[in-house]
């Protein structure tokens, strides 16, 4: 077993625990808003956490580093015309997730709190408020989230198509 084989077989597995991780955390975020009571919202906030945590985030660094690296073992172009090569879509790939990246202490740390403070205020009142139900529609979120997922089938088609 070749050291590229193994580094491909965890970049995949990565991608895998990442998809999958995105599709569970929006699957669970999707029943927050169905929620009766505060504590099964208290339920089902904390479990899409945790998926975050154990699928999305790690799935998400191992994609990014083992392409890396796969990338610098097979000397494919990974800075694309930057480096003089005609092939760009890893270039293109790098730019997507970085972006996608950088949305995460802009948008979803900052408005995270805010919902996390509505939560806590409405567990203490023991019923969900007006603010954690305008929390739960945030618009903002929501778009970015989408957003995040086009980005991700976005990249995957690069990665397969090879288009430039």
């Amino acid at each position: 077993m070749s050291f590229y084989l193994i580094v491909r077989f965890v970049h995949i597995a990565g991608a895998i625990l990442f998809v999958g991780g995105l599709a569970a955390r929006q699957l669970v975020r999707s029943l927050a808003a169905k929620a009766g009571d505060v504590q099964a919202l208290l339920a089902i906030t904390r479990a899409a956490g945790r998926v975050e945590r154990i699928m999305v985030i790690p799935g998400n660094t191992i994609v990014v580093v083992f392409g890396i690296i796969l990338a610098l073992i097979t000397k494919a172009p990974l800075l694309g015309f930057l480096q003089g090569s005609p092939t760009n879509w890893l270039l293109v790939s790098l730019v997507v997730l970085l972006l996608g990246g950088g949305v995460v202490p802009l948008v979803f740390v900052p408005r995270g709190k805010m919902f996390e403070m509505a939560l806590e205020e409405a567990v203490a009142s023991g019923r969900i408020t007006r603010e954690l139900q305008e929390k739960l529609h945030d618009r903002t979120v929501a778009l970015f989230h989408t957003l995040e997922l086009a980005a991700v089938v976005f990249v995957m088609f690069l990665m397969v198509f090879k288009p430039f």
